[in-house]
């Protein structure tokens, strides 16, 4: 799928989940809010990911075709991770006094929730990618994560460019 394609998906559902969610709190605005930022900007960590390998040698063309995860070999998405769902309903029940917080943490985990379901179902990745402690427990490691089929894909690639 095209990236223009994929973060379309991606912003379309962030909206779509945050009004809805803020409607159904009576406060559409702050759904938005939250909605966006876990189901659109959760994405900033692929950014990180980028100056992570290249330093602040930045180039767009790079960064939109993935060379992070090819030249490092290594897959950590810090913000995609089903962990953060669970700390932020956690938070949300301890903060339950201030609703508006809650309410935001709450949308936000359901936000990101979307972004994961999506993102599994769009890069056929299983469920368990998404555990940032399942890929601590494989190191981080592409070849360990990815399936034959992709690392394949990665190894083609990586023949291809010159970092």
């Amino acid at each position: 799928m095209p990236l223009y394609l994929h973060l379309f998906i991606h912003f379309s559902l962030a909206l779509l989940t945050g009004y809805l969610a803020g409607r159904y709190f009576k406060n559409w605005r702050l759904g938005i809010i939250a909605g966006v930022l876990g189901g659109f900007l959760i994405d900033l960590d692929h950014v990180l990911e980028y100056f992570f390998v290249f330093g602040l040698n930045f180039n767009i063309f790079h960064f939109f075709s993935g060379w992070q995860f090819l030249k490092s070999d290594k897959i950590y998405i810090i913000f995609h991770a089903w962990e953060w769902l669970l700390l932020l309903l956690l938070l949300a029940w301890i903060l339950k006094r201030y609703r508006n917080v809650k309410i935001f943490l709450i949308i936000l985990a359901w936000a990101m929730a979307v972004h994961l379901v999506s993102d599994s179902l769009i890069n056929y990745y299983p469920w368990k990618f998404y555990a940032i402690s399942y890929r601590a427990s494989q190191d981080f490691s592409a070849p360990r994560l990815l399936s034959p089929e992709q690392w394949n894909k990665n190894l083609e690639m990586k023949t291809r460019v010159a970092f």
